[in-house]
């Protein structure tokens, strides 16, 4: 409020004020050019070596050849070579017909070792079951309840086992005529030895003895011959000749939705109709409309949010939200090969809305939709959808004031998102089918819902986070904080009953003059409830608490009672922050004296003093900056100076013709106090940061004036009662 300040010291303030508005300034561009820089790598952001066409995935576009090509394929020449070298008659195959032979005479010896243990006399039960564990055999060891099993069997089991076992070997090597490999030992093991054995007279657990013993002695004697292998393979491939392919002008090379392939990508490079890469022409153009979309979103915020703008924390915020999202939406297009009205982009809108205004995120939705519908191919019914849903998310849920704004913001999402698409899908089409209408209504409202839940659920669950990175509080963070179950709130109540009622009239006062400039209302009043919680630690030194007793700082000297009346700011900072109050409120806290002066004190130190510092006797500020803080600063003075002029009986409804009321008796109408105090602080130089102008300070007087005769109007003066007897 540069404008209203006459101090006659204002100019030597000049100098230190424009460098901190050069500063800010100097901020804001590069939080401009960081935003400029962050749009143009989405915007030219592509996938590595995505070109338009990805093999394995559908082409976005038919494409034709441009002229005759005869060209040589090393695509299709390599695919038939791989062809001829991969063909079955190139294998080639070792067979050592020795292994079965032997394994054979292994396992004859191995069962008469078996024969000749279970018919020995001179070995009694103990002894012939140790030798049959410990069978002098490479291929076997039997477990002790094999052992067991093979000494129960009579000899005739035994025989008829032991011909089985001979058998079954012999038929598995002649099923593949004595050329076994690995995976015809799989087969044998997996599926023909138990199909046979299930065949026999045996019992089960001989059936399983004889698999193991038969397993045990089957060897692979049939490899592949590697080095050969490869040779035939290699000559196989060598007697391929090159294929040329001949494209004929016009020639369709690949068309929209086909399966893009190897064939065709070096069909379209030896045509030269492969699509081109990111070019100079196109960077250059994405970096210009991102240099358009930052300077007209700043040049918004420095005109009409002038507050916003010169706070860089916020301002940082802002930006990062706006490319975080834009970046997950540019990966999500590359990514997911559909219209992308499934993006939430409204959870931006709405966590914009919510932690700073909704001009801004009217602001910040525009330039997201706009680019989001440059990425998807200058789609512009892409760019309305979106936007209109984001339009729709903000309006509803406008200050969220409770949870269920959320949940109502996400289904006037969906609802947009159905509505508009449907008007674009209606408007396009040459022939309506019903079928063809309710296909495509299925698909767009279940993205429609997933866009509204997501916004719904992640707005929720990021507003918050977003509001602290950012500094700002929140409606619903004010709402609880302005709830007096709050720690510091019970503090104050139950230590300072008279302050925090003092506090609520503040409260009171500010919140209607906020309301009549256009201020933030709800921000004032829970800051009032918090502006003097400094006075918890000394109540009975501030004569909101003192109730009729003998005021304290008649026994003490005035530098030591300044003190204690200007600690009230510091140790209410200090609280403030041991409880984790919002920097806003903390900012109240610390403003709401500005630099003004103890003038009490000061005058009692001058009578007693020859040399008294007035700083001794200031606050320690800062001043307000704010139009906020500068109301609270000035519903502060103006309350506690009516209630004590209230109380002394030196408020009177209007002045008399008697001009010489006042100065006998120091007694002032409402509206003369009022404008005092008001004065009073232009005069000191005390709004002088803050961006207030004269008409809204008429407004709030007027409004101090209203709000407080309806507290402290004059009374009637009741005649008194008559006894009759």
């Amino acid at each position: 409020m540069k404008a209203l300040s006459r101090h006659r010291f204002a100019r030597w303030f000049v100098k230190p004020r424009k460098l901190n508005l050069a500063r800010m300034q100097l901020r804001s561009l590069l939080m401009a050019l960081l935003l400029w820089a962050g749009l143009w790598s989405v915007l030219a952001f592509r996938l590595p070596g995505a070109s338009g066409l990805q093999v394995g995935q559908p082409s976005p576009l038919s494409i034709a050849a441009p002229a005759e090509v005869i060209y040589t394929s090393e695509v299709l020449t390599a695919e038939r070579r791989k062809q001829a070298a991969n063909s079955s008659e190139n294998l080639v195959y070792f067979n050592d017909p020795k292994i079965p032979i032997e394994q054979r005479r292994n396992l004859f010896n191995l069962l008469d070792m078996i024969g000749r243990a279970r018919n020995d006399p001179l070995l009694d039960d103990a002894g012939r079951l140790a030798a049959l564990r410990d069978l002098p055999s490479a291929d076997i060891r039997f477990s002790t309840e094999q052992a067991r099993l093979i000494l129960s069997l009579d000899d005739e089991s035994w025989s008829s086992l032991r011909t089985t076992i001979l058998s079954l070997y012999d038929r598995s090597v002649e099923r593949y005529d004595y050329a076994i490999d690995e995976r015809a030992l799989e087969q044998l093991r997996e599926r023909w030895l138990s199909f046979w054995l299930a065949t026999t007279s045996l019992d089960a657990p001989q059936r399983e003895l004889a698999h193991t013993i038969i397993v045990a002695f089957l060897r692979v004697n049939r490899t592949l011959d590697v080095q050969a292998t490869e040779e035939r393979r290699a000559e196989a491939a060598s007697k391929i000749e090159p294929v040329e392919v001949k494209v004929l002008a016009g020639e369709m090379i690949i068309r929209a939705g086909e399966i893009v392939t190897p064939a065709h990508i070096e069909k379209l490079q030896a045509t030269g109709a492969m699509p081109r890469p990111l070019g100079w022409s196109e960077l250059t153009g994405y970096g210009l409309l991102a240099a358009l979309l930052s300077a007209g979103l700043f040049g918004y915020l420095s005109v009409f949010q002038p507050a916003l703008s010169q706070q860089t924390r916020s301002l940082m915020v802002l930006v990062g939200c706006v490319i975080i999202t834009l970046i997950i939406a540019r990966i999500m297009l590359l990514v997911i090969d559909a219209r992308p009205i499934f993006f939430p982009l409204a959870v931006l809108a709405v966590v914009v809305t919510t932690v700073f205004s909704g001009q801004i995120g009217f602001a910040v939705s525009l330039l997201a939709a706009l680019a989001l519908g440059v990425m998807e191919g200058n789609d512009l019914t892409l760019t309305v959808t979106l936007f209109a849903s984001c339009v729709s998310a903000i309006l509803l849920v406008r200050s969220a004031e409770r949870l269920r704004s959320f949940v109502i913001a996400g289904l006037g999402v969906t609802v947009t998102i159905v509505a508009l698409e449907t008007t674009f899908w209606l408007s396009q089409q040459a022939i309506f089918t019903l079928s063809g209408f309710g296909g495509w209504m299925v698909t767009t409202i279940l993205n429609a819902l997933i866009s509204g839940g997501l916004t719904g659920i992640l707005s929720l669950g990021l507003f918050n986070v977003v509001g602290r990175m950012a500094g700002q509080v929140t409606v619903l963070q004010l709402m609880e904080l302005a709830h007096p179950s709050r720690p510091l709130l019970r503090k104050l109540i139950r230590e300072a009953p008279g302050t925090y009622y003092h506090s609520v009239a503040v409260g009171n006062l500010a919140e209607a003059a906020a309301e009549a400039i256009g201020a933030d209302a709800l921000l004032l009043r829970v800051a009032a409830y918090y502006h003097d919680i400094g006075k918890t630690i000394r109540p009975a030194f501030f004569t909101d608490n003192q109730m009729g007793r003998e005021n304290v700082h008649d026994d003490l000297d005035p530098y030591v009672s300044a003190q204690i009346i200007i600690d009230h700011v510091r140790e209410g900072v200090k609280m403030a922050r041991a409880a984790g109050l919002p920097e806003q409120i903390i900012d109240f806290i610390a403003t709401h004296h500005g630099t003004g002066l103890v003038r009490h004190f000061y005058q009692q130190a001058l009578q007693r003093y020859d040399h008294v510092d007035e700083r001794d006797f200031r606050y320690p500020g800062p001043r307000p900056q704010t139009r906020e803080q500068a109301i609270l600063m000035l519903a502060d003075s103006v309350e506690a100076t009516v209630r004590s002029k209230a109380q002394h009986g030196k408020l009177i409804a209007k002045r008399n013709n008697d001009m010489m009321e006042r100065s006998v008796n120091g007694a002032v109408t409402l509206d003369e106090l009022v404008q005092s105090i008001l004065d009073a602080r232009v005069r000191e130089g005390e709004l002088s940061d803050a961006p207030l102008t004269m008409r809204e300070l008429g407004q709030i007087k007027q409004v101090f004036v209203n709000t407080l005769q309806s507290i402290y109007h004059p009374r009637v003066d009741y005649a008194p009662t008559i006894m009759r007897t």
